[in-house]
């Protein structure tokens, strides 16, 4: 994802990690690969239940979206993370859209 940052730059957003790892681990992980955005960790899968995320004891990979004051809207389970990062650029996109209209 980090090198993929320049694609979401003119979006009005702010982008999380989210896993359950512990902070610290989450931390050595931010730090060791060097990411601008921010790691969350979630032992309690509060926030991953909140984005429709939870897949029993992990969290799913994908897209979660959240409005400005913090709610519900969007998320898909996917990992089009690499090679097709640009799908899911669009699909973000695409949503926000959706949202300001």
């Amino acid at each position: 994802m980090q090198e993929n940052l320049h694609l979401f730059e003119d979006l009005d957003a702010d982008i999380y990690a989210i896993s359950t790892d512990s902070p610290e681990n989450s931390k050595r992980l931010k730090e060791a690969g060097a990411f601008t955005f921010s790691f969350l960790s979630d032992q309690t899968f509060e926030v991953l239940e909140h984005v429709r995320m939870k897949n029993d004891q992990m969290s799913y990979r994908g897209i979660s979206i959240l409005d400005k004051n913090g709610n519900y809207v969007y998320h898909q389970v996917n990992d089009l993370w690499g090679d097709q990062i640009e799908a899911t650029r669009n699909i973000i996109y695409d949503e926000f859209e959706n949202i300001n209209e």
